[in-house]
């Protein structure tokens, strides 16, 4: 077992408690978008806009649903909105791609989380990791929720089941670097 996949089986082993609690917070915050904002409304937001309007309803949820929990803190530190739990790990909620990664502009204090950098105010022992939604084409529902270690690259994908949610791991597999690009045969 490589480092990576040691580190995947110790971060989801704290994790897996909570997941269960996790997983429906992303699918009620699409919910809540596409069905309390009019259609007319919608239909004026840009994509970022929607993006947005769906990470305040999740980031709300991880509020109403862990803010009495012993050990869970939440904290704004240099722009960015994090769940610390137990200074073990903290999380950050994103719309994420297929494989997990966040497509939106990095903002320097969005490298510096993932880069792993001790930032003010967060635990420095924790690990970064990135909570996301993989939303349909459509933005009309939440195809796949995901823990993502930025850089490193793992990727769970939380499994919802009516008993016992899961994890299974799904980080993408990089292809094999073979020689020089567009090099005449």
């Amino acid at each position: 077992m490589s480092a990576s996949e040691e580190e995947q089986d110790r971060v989801m082993g704290i994790l897996e408690p909570f997941l269960e609690r996790i997983f429906p917070i992303f699918p009620a915050a699409m919910a809540k978008y596409n069905e309390e904002y009019p259609a007319a409304v919608r239909a004026e937001h840009e994509n970022r806009t929607a993006a947005g309007c769906v990470y305040d309803h999740v980031w709300t949820g991880f509020k109403s649903e862990f803010m009495e929990d012993d050990g869970f803190h939440f904290l704004h530190v240099r722009g960015l909105n994090v769940l610390n739990i137990r200074d073990e790990v903290v999380i950050r909620a994103k719309k994420v791609d297929a494989n997990g990664r966040h497509r939106n502009h990095d903002s320097k204090q969005q490298q510096d989380f993932d880069r792993q950098v001790a930032l003010p105010d967060m635990p420095p022992a924790a690990i970064r990791l990135v909570a996301g939604y993989e939303p349909d084409v459509a933005f009309s529902e939440v195809q796949r929720v995901m823990i993502r270690r930025p850089l490193i690259g793992w990727v769970s994908q939380i499994i919802e089941a009516t008993e016992n949610p899961h994890w299974v791991d799904i980080t993408p597999q990089e292809l094999p670097y073979v020689g020089q690009r567009g090099a005449a045969g």
